[in-house]
């Protein structure tokens, strides 16, 4: 009796430690863009990791943009539009099981002439420097 309470035990503790990691992996990993990020660009490059043979959706503000398929190797890279001053780029992947998780970024468009230019930043730096 106690040699097939053992086997049961171990058969279970077999089932989560091979089992439970497939059902807990995140499906998205979004490396591209970080979250807040200002650029002056219309355009922003989205790359990330997912399971192999996931369907990736990327919507910018609520709209559909890119639609990828991720190979063997789980990577994923495209690049997509951005308009207005703020943007927010959702990721949405599928796992071929059907589980979806969703990723979404903040990303702001702005105008060149915002930044301070170079020569000013440097006078900034070199004041704060000799103060310290």
């Amino acid at each position: 009796m106690k040699r097939v309470l053992l086997t049961i035990l171990i058969l279970i503790a077999a089932h989560f430690i091979i089992f439970t990691p497939l059902a807990m992996a995140e499906s998205v990993t979004l490396n591209e863009p970080k979250d807040n990020l200002m650029t002056t660009s219309d355009s922003v490059v989205v790359s990330g990791e997912a399971l192999p043979n996931s369907s990736i959706y990327i919507l910018v503000n609520g709209r559909s943009r890119a639609r990828l398929t991720v190979g063997a190797a789980g990577i994923f890279l495209t690049q997509v539009p951005i308009s207005g001053k703020e943007s927010i780029i959702t990721i949405r992947a599928v796992q071929p099981s059907g589980i979806t998780e969703t990723v979404s970024r903040r990303v702001y468009k702005i105008d060149g002439s915002e930044l301070p230019d170079l020569e000013s930043l440097i006078q900034t730096i070199k004041t704060f420097l000799i103060l310290k």
